[in-house]
């Protein structure tokens, strides 16, 4: 039995890693939408590098999922990997949808 823990513990541990990185894209994306309506350049720029900052978080989570036997693991594995690509397409909409100025005064 511990051997079985001991396996799964990179798994959950890469699971837990791609929950964390869902919850700053999610938070990066709320701090966007906040300083898109209060209209504040420097919170949209500081919104902005926390997109960037997630969704590379992001990406290293799935690359990180992407190790691990899909037999073994599967159904969570998949759900999860699906999740961190609808946060990654998220973010991508996000980062599209509002670019500040060049220059802002």
């Amino acid at each position: 039995m511990t051997g079985t823990n001991q396996h799964q513990q990179p798994v959950q541990h890469a699971i837990d890693a791609a929950d964390h990185a869902m919850l700053q894209a999610q938070d990066a994306q709320h701090k966007l939408q906040v300083a898109i309506g209060e209209a504040n350049p420097q919170g949209i720029q500081s919104a902005q590098a926390a997109l960037v900052q997630a969704h590379q978080q992001v990406k290293q989570a799935q690359e990180q999922l992407a190790t691990f036997d899909n037999e073994q693991f599967g159904q969570q594995i998949q759900q999860t990997y699906e999740q961190l690509n609808q946060a990654a397409q998220d973010i991508d909409a996000n980062q599209e949808k509002f670019h500040t100025p060049k220059q802002i005064r």
